[in-house]
């Protein structure tokens, strides 16, 4: 095994063992009125250093974001967004935010007197804080409708595709999928880690983990495989326009936080979207 992969075992395992444990605490934690608390402090935690990552991205590639604002308004929108959802607040305040946030994401590189990066700082800045916002969201959001173990089945296919996509990728990849964009990536592996997405949904099936029939559950596992590399492809325009190869150093083998949500950030509002109606077969969650 080669050590980088050795190295991503070692991270990576912990962090899916912490987050099945992470699901199971917030079950006891609806037993006493405090169900979706847990995953949102971790979503919180989660989104505030993948908003600073980003930040650095931003400013690496010349533009003046702020490295609190941008956390900040990543947060606010991933919280205002599920509060919309559980009918907590109206959907003025996202309307608010959208005008809002822009604006304030000017201010730094006008007071830096660097008027001609000032709406390219606030285009840039406005779309990381609602593409994290509403990534992460969206898995939460799934969370509430169909349960924590859906949730987790969805966040686990997803991130499956990326295992699935090295090994068939270093077996049998020829041809490049995005050589411009992340040289290593071929169609074989894409394929590969699309049918291992599905093929953890079925055995989730199987299990009685989620309620579909098994064709839902191979259509929507190679889709969602599919959407994480997406996601993936982008982070890494993101990453070459900044001329980094991670987002952070705080995951070794892995890189930054970000390098960990972009699959599920761009496929967890499909995830909600179509899984949302699955449930579990026993009401677990």
């Amino acid at each position: 095994m080669a050590p980088n992969i050795k190295k991503r075992v070692l991270v990576g395992t912990p962090m899916f063992v912490a987050l099945i444990g992470l699901f199971l605490l917030d079950s006891v934690a609806a037993q006493h009125g405090l169900g979706g608390l847990p995953p949102l402090i971790l979503g919180w935690i989660l989104i505030s250093i993948g908003g600073y990552e980003a930040a650095q991205l931003l400013r690496s590639s010349g533009l003046a974001a702020d490295r609190f604002l941008i956390p900040i308004g990543a947060a606010f929108f991933m919280t205002s967004l599920l509060a919309v959802h559980m009918q907590y607040v109206s959907l003025m305040i996202l309307s608010i935010f959208g005008v809002g946030f822009p604006a304030v994401a000017m201010i730094r590189p006008v007071l830096e007197g660097d008027l001609g990066k000032a709406t390219a700082t606030a285009a840039a800045s406005t779309g990381i804080v609602v593409y994290l916002g509403a990534g992460l969201g969206s898995i939460f959001a799934l969370q509430q409708d169909a349960g924590a173990i859906v949730a987790l089945m969805a966040v686990l296919a997803i991130k499956s595709c990326d295992i699935g996509a090295y090994f068939f990728g270093h077996w049998f990849g020829r041809t490049p999928l995005a050589p411009s964009v992340s040289p290593a990536k071929t169609v074989e592996g894409l394929l590969g880690g699309m049918l291992f997405s599905a093929l953890v949904l079925i055995l989730a099936g199987e299990a009685g983990l989620v309620t579909a029939s098994q064709p839902q559950l191979f259509g929507v596992g190679m889709l969602l495989g599919v959407l994480g590399q997406i996601g993936d492809l982008a982070e890494s325009v993101w990453k070459r326009a900044a001329g980094a190869k991670d987002s952070g150093s705080g995951l070794p083998g892995i890189g930054g936080v970000l390098d960990v949500l972009d699959s599920p950030m761009f496929a967890g509002p499909f995830a909600w979207w179509m899984m949302k109606g699955f449930g579990t077969a026993d009401g677990i969650g």
